[in-house]
């Protein structure tokens, strides 16, 4: 996704929005279309030609109230815009597709494998796997950080779920098709199709891991999966293979677009010569990243009954969707909110959404980052963009596919005794 810092006057025509279209987030301005409806329309019904339409709220209160009061807006009718004009098939078997009090019995126990103390316990691992994301860009060739940090979360994942080191680089690629099915890297046919393949192929992997686990249990988190137990029994395969999928491609999001949107803004904010800071704050820099960069650019519900916001009538059963993106910019929570600032503070961003559903990997993806940007700061003196970026062509991942950079590295000093 393009992020630009529009001035504060800036609008767009009402008219002319289309939240849907993915050209908006590669070729468009979607930071005017936000700034727009957060002043002039914070509801804003959003018709699609041929399809169905979805209510869009904007600021960040309602975004909180619309994540938040699920006993009004249900996240078992589809999650993001992309779901629109079907049945969920994973409602009430995939934790971010079921309501409380069930998804707290989802969530629970997975949250035992994703707290602060059991991801502490990866630290010296992530380390490894940010050495090996930086190790291209030490040979002193144009570096495509985008490309070398996909891999990362997914090499996490990889790792937690134990899955050969070979199978990550197809894992991505299947992760992406199914995120972003209109991206010419990753659509075959149409995008629903190769969504659908996607999705069908992942869970066919997986069916192999969770038949293989049944026999010889371990320690990682499928087999921590079979061990769990949700309404009184142990998940039945329909469940593990949606709650499977569901943490892969929570993987690929955040991290990886944190990193790439900050290098963008780090080469605009110093006219094209980006400078990563050695002494910024490692935990606000990762906050701000995070702000910045919304690597999830809108989560959706639906409303369960008739609720009135700002003066519009959602009728049950329409679709609402809630923009982080924007959120993430509102003006009446963030000064400056198109500065990127690595000492903002407090920071009340929405990155992780907000709520019960609130992404269960938050703790992961902020040591992901932290580690991510120490070595960058160690590494990295200046760089400066070889290239245009080229965003992901989505409406619900705010992605970066390449991202070439001609790196400036840091002088080495030796090791005592010449080691």
């Amino acid at each position: 996704m393009i992020i630009s810092t529009p001035p504060v006057e800036s609008r767009a025509r009402l008219g002319e929005i289309n939240l849907a279209d993915v050209g908006l987030y590669t070729s468009g301005d979607p930071h005017v279309a936000w700034q727009t409806l957060r002043a002039e329309r914070p509801v804003f019904w959003q018709a699609q030609s041929g399809g169905e339409g979805f209510w869009a709220v904007t600021r960040q209160a309602d975004v909180r109230r619309v994540l938040g009061e699920y006993e009004t807006f249900t996240s078992e009718s589809g999650t993001a815009i992309n779901m629109l004009g079907a049945p969920d098939p994973s409602a009430g078997l995939m934790m971010q597709s079921t309501d409380p009090p069930r998804h707290q019995q989802f969530r629970q126990p997975l949250g035992k494998r994703f707290s602060t103390h059991a991801i502490t316990a990866c630290q010296k691992q992530i380390r490894s796997f940010v050495r090996d994301a930086m190790e291209p860009a030490l040979d002193g060739a144009i570096w495509d950080a985008a490309d070398s940090f996909a891999r990362l979360p997914m090499a996490v994942a990889a790792m937690m779920m134990r899955l050969p080191r070979e199978d990550i680089d197809p894992l991505v690629r299947l992760a992406y098709a199914s995120l972003a099915p209109h991206d010419p890297q990753y659509i075959s046919g149409s995008a629903k199709t190769t969504s659908a393949f996607a999705h069908f192929d992942i869970m066919k992997y997986f069916a192999g891991y969770i038949a293989e686990r049944r026999a010889n249990p371990s320690d990682d988190l499928i087999s921590y999966l079979l061990s769990m137990e949700v309404d009184g029994r142990h998940l039945n395969d329909e469940e593990l293979l949606s709650n499977c999928l569901s943490l892969l491609l929570g993987a690929v999001v955040t991290t990886s677009q944190a990193i790439n949107a900050t290098f963008i803004a780090l080469a605009e904010v110093n006219n094209g010569e980006g400078r990563w800071p050695v002494a910024m704050p490692a935990a606000s820099a990762v906050e701000e990243a995070l702000r910045w960069s919304s690597p999830v650019t809108h989560f959706m519900r639906r409303a369960r009954r008739d609720v009135e916001m700002h003066g519009e009538k959602i009728r049950a059963g329409d679709a609402v969707t809630a923009w982080i993106a924007s959120a993430n910019r509102d003006e009446a929570v963030f000064e400056r909110p198109f500065t990127l600032d690595f000492q903002r503070s407090p920071n009340r961003h929405v990155a992780f959404g907000y709520g019960a559903h609130r992404c269960l990997g938050s703790h992961l993806a902020r040591l992901m980052l932290q580690e991510s940007f120490e070595q960058l700061a160690d590494d990295i003196e200046s760089f400066e963009l070889a290239g245009p970026p080229r965003h992901l062509s989505s409406n619900e991942i705010a992605g970066v596919v390449s991202l070439p950079l001609r790196l400036k590295l840091r002088s080495r000093k030796p090791l005592p005794g010449g080691a």
